[in-house]
């Protein structure tokens, strides 16, 4: 089950070679956009070509790159270079509509998948549309942070702000087939609290992975998104005593003071099956 995905600037192949030795992350996703400077993206590009040329690409962590907006003079030029690289997937900024993805999936090739990042209000109203547009597309990811910006607002530690998004985001990859979204970044690296308050709304929602800004919110990530030892108890004692109860010719018990019926055991089957 892949939960968490860890940002590492582009201009730092150190720090990519040693996320991917560390194997905390299930995803890295190697960044052309937001950490570096302006006038550092050609550089950085060929930075980023001269390492994924050079290294023997992992089965695991799966390797993405953030290109660049394609509003920016950029775009072109960064998915030229992702798409020399089969086995490197795309995280697409801004994704607004199905013609952005489109306008990639022209560029790539056709085993390369997509994780549309979704960062405007233009791009939530879209969101099924855009979840639905291509097999290439792995999941959606939520961004925060230029969603608020996008709203004028900001995001409060409460994060009301954020539930229409996120929920949007999760009945959009359901209907369209696709696994759950990834939940956007929290940018404050001092509060665990804080992370772990966030990562139980996502979960909440519906949300089952993460976008992580640093190693360190790696544990919290993979531990809270994962089934707990006491869901994975009760998911086992729910399967087998519904299994015995259809055995037995019935379709609802009661175990302990609840009732259990097919859905339940579904939402049992489903809780075991992320048990890695």
């Amino acid at each position: 089950m892949i939960t968490s995905y860890l940002f590492v600037p582009g201009n730092r192949p150190d720090r990519i070679e040693k996320a991917i030795l560390a194997g905390k992350a299930n995803a890295i996703i190697i960044d052309l956009e937001d950490a570096i400077a302006f006038n550092e993206k050609g550089k950085v590009r060929e930075l980023v070509n001269e390492f994924l040329s050079e290294t023997t690409l992992p089965s695991e962590p799966k390797l993405y790159v953030r290109v660049n907006d394609s509003s920016t003079p950029f775009y072109i030029e960064d998915v030229e270079m992702v798409s020399k690289f089969a086995g490197v997937g795309i995280m697409l900024p801004k994704t607004e509509s199905p013609a952005d993805v489109h306008q990639l999936v022209d560029r790539i090739v056709p085993d390369q998948s997509i994780i549309p990042l979704i960062e405007t209000a233009k791009g939530v109203l879209n969101a099924y549309d855009i979840a639905s547009c291509s097999n290439q597309i792995l999941r959606l990811a939520f961004g925060a942070v230029d969603y608020c910006l996008d709203l004028n607002t900001s995001i409060s530690a409460h994060g009301h702000e954020l539930i229409y998004p996120r929920s949007a985001l999760v009945v959009a990859s359901r209907a369209a087939g696709l696994s759950s979204p990834i939940d956007t970044v929290f940018i404050d690296l001092s509060d665990e609290e804080g992370l772990i308050a966030e990562i139980r709304r996502a979960k909440n929602l519906g949300m089952f992975a993460k976008l992580c800004i640093h190693p360190k919110q790696l544990e919290p990530v993979n531990q809270l998104f994962a089934p707990s030892d006491s869901d994975i108890a009760w998911a086992n004692k729910v399967v087998a005593s519904f299994e015995d109860a259809l055995s037995n010719g019935l379709s609802a018990i009661q175990l302990d003071n609840k009732m259990i019926d097919l859905p339940v055991y579904k939402q049992a089957l489903s809780t075991l099956s992320g048990v890695k």
